[in-house]
């Protein structure tokens, strides 16, 4: 197990990128366990991330909810033809 708590089993895509980036990099953080001078940036990133996930999880719904309001409609209009034309 690594300084910073993390399974050395798991392999995130964020850590292969790092060490694409800066092997030594990589080392100093996951190996030596030396903190990232760039913390911050890198959590207001995460926080970021985060962010931008809860509105496009907004966006998927609000369009599955469109969906559903024009299949409602559609169906009360077919339903209101159907009927128009029993009567005439």
């Amino acid at each position: 197990m690594s300084q910073n708590n993390q399974s050395d089993d798991i392999i995130r895509a964020s850590e292969i990128g790092e060490y694409v980036h800066c092997e030594r990099a990589w080392w100093l953080g996951r190996v030596q366990g030396v903190e990232n001078a760039n913390r911050a940036v890198m959590e207001a990133g995460t926080l970021h991330h985060q962010e931008h996930g809860r509105r496009v999880w907004h966006a998927t719904m609000m369009q599955y909810a469109a969906i559903a309001l024009f299949v409602i409609a559609l169906g009360a209009l077919i339903l209101l033809v159907l009927r128009m034309l029993s009567l005439v």
